[in-house]
């Protein structure tokens, strides 16, 4: 690549990353929302859920016009209104601010996925899909963490001081309302300081992002596309629709909404669910080297055998002939990550307290960091299977559609996940609300769930083979066409 294309990138991706990080710059500190603004986790639930239907709605709409038009105008759109609407959350002084505030930063949210996704497919082989979006989820991964640490960094509430145990959740909020009020606007100002930077990433992109070629990287366009005359000329049409969803492995690899309600669930309630329900406080040399340890383990088998092993794997099978190879590994993927999670769950730690099983063994310091250790690995082999679903779903939903086309159904795949994903943070604010018990509502989420969605991935493994032969042979008549023009 040349130095003009990598600063392009560099700042095109920069861009999309900063408005990703947007939802995790408020989950860290939902306790903390919480005491500043009166309300309650029933409340949250229903804001967060809101935030997600929304951006599911920006992503269908934004995504269509990802294959209609120019994706640079689509990108300093969502730049301008996220550095605007971020900046306007220090202004937020009662709950129908933090309302209009959250659905104008998911709309803005909302046009990153379908855009990053079609821009990074025209800079890669179509042989190592998988692997790139590998790279693209653990890039999201990893900013996604900085804009937690970030927020947690003006989170000075010292939850060690707080009696878990004999208080209520309700409770421990108002004694944070209570005894920490000059803390309780801490988690506005990471809003601010990346409104700022977003706002100066939004303007170098105007001068210096270029896009690539579209279906430049396509295997069987990618020699006749280098030709810099010949450009990919095909636009969707609203006509185009009907077919699109014709095919059942579109219909499979995207209905399946309830693959992602637990996980919509854990990322809205993870951190309270480890400050107020496992004991864990970052500024408690105990909690702190749990998590520690915690990372040390799901890394490895998370991030590297799940996510990139995985993704290559599906790659391989692509590039030795099966052509709906990348499918079938997201389905195994899809699939095995759940007893994993759920046993993982079932043993639900309590650091401050070292015990296991909801409260029920108690284990001395050796105990503790045994049993430690078999959750971590529970969980990260978990994870390393849930992780190993998106690079192959994502290279399945471009394999399975023609290049005018993936923009549009990679939307409609995110909303559908969206959506789930919504129903996760709902209905767990609402189940919370009910048991006072984050644990239990993540166990029975993950057993009811996981077994309807589990239902939705054994299809795709008789229905996507013909979809992805008959998208090839398309792409061979207009690759043929082409090679025709430039004769």
């Amino acid at each position: 690549m040349k130095k003009r294309d990598i600063l392009s990138l560099s700042l095109f991706l920069s861009l999309i990353l900063i408005i990703i990080m947007d939802s995790y710059l408020v989950l860290p500190n939902q306790v903390l929302i919480a005491a500043d603004l009166g309300i309650y986790f029933d409340t949250i639930g229903l804001i967060i859920g809101t935030y997600i239907i929304v951006n599911g709605l920006s992503i269908i709409y934004f995504g269509y016009l990802t294959d209609k038009i120019e994706r640079k105008k689509l990108l300093l759109f969502a730049g301008v209104l996220w550095s605007f609407t971020a900046i306007m959350h220090i202004f937020i002084s009662n709950i129908m601010h933090l309302y209009i505030t959250r659905i104008m930063a998911a709309i803005a949210s909302g046009v990153t996925g379908p855009l990053a996704i079609s821009y990074l497919t025209d800079l890669v082989s179509s042989d190592s899909r998988s692997k790139l979006f590998a790279g693209w989820t653990l890039i999201t991964t990893l900013g996604s963490l900085f804009a937690g640490v970030i927020a947690l960094m003006f989170n000075q509430i010292p939850y060690d001081r707080i009696d878990i145990e004999s208080e209520s959740i309700r409770e421990n909020i108002d004694f944070i309302t209570t005894n920490y009020s000059n803390l309780l606007n801490t988690w506005r100002f990471p809003f601010l300081i990346l409104g700022f930077i977003c706002l100066i990433f939004t303007i170098l992109n105007i001068f210096f992002t270029q896009e690539p070629k579209r279906a430049a990287k396509d295997k069987l366009l990618e020699d006749i596309l280098s030709n810099e005359t010949l450009q990919y000329s095909y636009r969707i049409r609203f006509s185009d629709l009907k077919s699109i969803f014709k095919r059942k492995s579109n219909i499979f690899l995207t209905i399946n909404l309830f693959d992602v309600v637990v996980s919509g669930l854990l990322i809205a309630y993870i951190f309270p669910y480890f400050e107020l329900e496992m004991g864990i406080s970052f500024s408690d040399p105990l909690g702190l080297a749990a998590v520690v340890v915690l990372i040390i383990i799901i890394g490895p088998l998370g991030l590297i055998i799940g996510q990139f092993g995985l993704a290559h794997w599906g790659d391989k099978k692509v590039q030795n002939g099966d052509l709906s190879g990348r499918v079938k590994v997201a389905t195994i993927c899809g699939i095995l990550n759940i007893p994993f999670i759920l046993i993982g769950f079932i043993m639900t730690p309590n650091v401050s307290n070292q015990t296991f099983f909801l409260s029920n063994i108690s284990v001395n310091l050796i105990g503790f960091w045994l049993l430690w250790i078999i959750f971590g690995f529970f969980i990260g082999i978990g994870l390393g299977f849930s992780l190993g679903i998106a690079p192959n779903w994502f290279s399945s939903l471009i394999d399975g559609n023609l290049p005018e086309h993936r923009g549009t159904m990679v939307a409609m795949g995110l909303f559908i996940d969206t959506f789930g994903r919504a129903l996760g943070v709902i209905l767990g604010g609402f189940v919370v609300n009910l048991t006072d018990s984050f644990s239990l509502t993540i166990i029975w989420s993950t057993l009811i769930f996981g077994i309807i969605s589990t239902c939705f991935w054994i299809p795709l493994f008789y229905t996507s083979k013909k979809d992805y032969e008959d998208i090839n042979e398309i792409m061979r008549e207009r690759t043929e066409k082409l090679k025709a023009l430039q004769d």
